[in-house]
């Protein structure tokens, strides 16, 4: 697997969170959605091509309400299409990131590694919480 998974406590509220998603092109570029659930759920998609990973690949947010501060789970993956689409040379794991810093960036606010997973499967996604 390319998926790299990282999931991270925003100090802020959801709200704000998910309009400086919106405003992250990399990380709702294809698609954002509030689900109308307690607690609040977000769900956003984007895309951006990596030259080293020589592919674009695909960010998944999923932002969940959690009182004052909001947990985002960011899952990066990408499409294989050949024997040497084995490894992307760290793309996925910088893609999560940038993802998380531009939030966080848009905030003026910290946050908090709760989980990092390289070469993130089913087996392994329970690691993101």
């Amino acid at each position: 697997m390319l998926a790299h998974g990282l999931a991270v406590r925003v100090k802020a509220g959801f709200e704000r969170v998910v309009s400086a998603l919106a405003e992250v092109d990399e990380a709702s570029n294809v698609y954002l959605r509030v689900l109308p659930v307690r607690p609040r759920v977000a769900v956003a998609v984007g895309e951006k091509y990596f030259l080293r990973a020589g592919n674009s690949l695909a960010a998944t947010t999923i932002a969940l309400e959690e009182g004052d501060t909001t947990i985002l789970r960011v899952i990066v993956t990408g499409a294989r299409e050949g024997l040497l689409d084995f490894f992307d040379l760290g793309a996925s794991r910088d893609y999560a990131r940038m993802v998380v810093d531009d939030v966080a960036r848009r905030l003026a606010t910290g946050y908090e590694v709760l989980a990092e997973v390289e070469r993130l499967s089913r087996g392994k996604s329970s690691m993101l919480g």
